[in-house]
């Protein structure tokens, strides 16, 4: 049926093949906090690329002029503790092929959430590939520790008709198509 979340068995199938829509794929639940396939959805994992904002008393964070100078790489290894009340850029470990007719819409996990951190992705489009971009914000007033490798947001797939214009054939000409880690706004 349309429009209902994909269960286990039909991401499955979407990841078996030629062409699969996520890569590396595990067809389990693994480690702390879990990652692989869930029953309808699949907990991608924190890659160890991180950009981190300097900040400044000028600095305006401006989507459309984006001051790329304001902030530095930092490639973790085992763990990446956030401050408090601060943000950052990361990456997935996974890389995503969209079927044409498949969406994915992202969330937290919940020990995560329970630590007051906020996971901030946007949809998975039809047709959009790439390795995803996470926003991740600390909302308390302690460091949280992001263990790299593990698992970090909950992706749930529906499938529908394939839309009118799929990702690579916005206006906007797909700006994020093929991003290889994370990235800045383009």
């Amino acid at each position: 049926m349309k429009g209902t979340p994909l269960s286990d068995r039909e991401i499955l199938a979407l990841c078996s093949g030629p062409r699969p829509m996520i890569a590396p794929f595990v067809p389990r639940q693994e480690g702390k906090p879990s990652y692989g396939l869930s029953s309808f959805g699949y907990d991608i994992r924190l890659g160890s690329r991180f950009l981190v904002p300097l900040g400044g008393v000028n600095a305006v964070l401006d989507p459309v002029n984006f001051p790329r100078d304001h902030f530095r790489e930092v490639v973790a290894e085992g763990t990446f503790d956030l401050a408090p009340h601060s943000q950052v850029l990361a990456e997935s470990v996974e890389v995503f092929d969209m079927p044409e007719d498949v969406v994915g819409l992202a969330v937290g996990k919940s020990s995560y959430a329970r630590c007051g951190l906020l996971c901030n992705l946007t949809p998975l489009e039809p047709r959009w590939r790439g390795r995803l971009t996470l926003e991740l914000a600390n909302l308390s007033p302690l460091p949280i520790r992001l263990h790299v490798g593990q698992g970090i947001a909950q992706v749930v797939f529906f499938r529908g008709e394939r839309p009118a214009r799929a990702y690579d054939e916005k206006e906007s000409g797909g700006a994020y198509q093929d991003q290889e880690g994370v990235t800045l706004p383009r």
